[in-house]
């Protein structure tokens, strides 16, 4: 009887990575999805986009199987758009770590629990007059689905996550990570300046790997075959998306933190997903 291939997953971010600039995925990276879905690859975008946010920039006939979105805070099946898998903080948990927050006087945003995780209560102490600062600009993208924390602040109501927007500080990063030690903090680069940290908070466990390893377990069970996982980012946020992954690349113009430790791509995001293809051998 002849051995069953290993089933083959592919997990890649989007903006930056197989995304340039927010623009709609490029006909070679879309036919490279489509090629590779044929070639039976499970195909899962991976990415800190909520459900919202990225069905802008994927359409619904777009070849994949499933995205994890939010950093892992849900997958969605792609095919119906159904939320498989969701998880979130408690109300006491929100609560600690608005605490922690508030009291450094850092600018915070809480967002609702799934499906409605672009709703978000915020709190800031920048100057809101200044409107070209990043929490601003997110402020006014989603003005219509956020409103401000009341004062004095008594959270009582879970949430998915909360979102820190830092100055591009790395010790004041790491000292705040240091009292946020029992949740599941993850860095990455704001989308909008390209220069602020956002500090990502979530329930301890949350992150773009663990949404990958429920998705490989899932399909080990199903299929009772062995799994072969690769993936492909470009930041901070998927450092552990890329240590789990049997195989990994980095996007040609990620920080030196990530590709010190892994093989970078030499083509633009737009060429991303075939130079991937090739250099791991998935149609073979």
């Amino acid at each position: 009887m002849p051995v069953a291939k290993n089933l083959k997953l592919l997990c890649f971010d989007l903006d930056g990575t197989v995304l340039a600039g927010g623009q709609p995925l490029s006909s070679a990276n879309w036919q490279t999805l489509q090629a590779l879905r044929e070639a039976g690859v499970v195909l899962a975008a991976a990415s800190g986009r909520n459900r919202q946010s990225l069905c802008k920039v994927l359409s619904p006939d777009t070849p994949l199987d499933y995205a994890i979105f939010s950093t892992g805070t849900g997958i969605l099946r792609w095919e119906d758009k159904s939320i498989i898998r969701r998880q979130e903080l408690s109300a006491a948990q929100v609560a600690a770590a608005l605490q922690v927050l508030l009291e450094r006087k850092i600018d915070v945003m809480v967002q609702d629990i799934l499906p409605d995780n672009h709703i978000f209560h915020y709190r800031h102490f920048s100057q809101p007059e200044n409107c070209s600062t990043d929490f601003f600009r997110r402020v006014e993208i989603y003005r219509d689905s956020c409103r401000q924390l009341p004062e004095p602040c008594v959270w009582q109501s879970p949430a998915s996550q909360l979102l820190a927007v830092l100055p591009p500080d790395e010790q004041l990063f790491l000292d705040i990570s240091a009292l946020l030690q029992d949740f599941s903090v993850v860095r990455s680069t704001s989308p909008l300046d390209n220069t602020s940290i956002w500090m990502e908070i979530f329930a301890p466990g949350v992150n773009k790997s663990s949404g990958a390893a429920w998705l490989a377990e899932q399909l080990a069970d199903s299929q009772g075959r062995t799994v072969d996982t690769y993936a492909l980012g470009n930041d901070h946020n998927d450092l552990d998306l890329l240590h789990w992954a049997g195989q990994a690349l980095v996007a040609a113009r990620s920080p030196w933190e990530l590709r010190r430790h892994f093989p970078a791509l030499s083509s633009p995001p737009e060429q991303s997903l075939p130079e991937a293809a090739e250099r791991w051998d998935l149609f073979a």
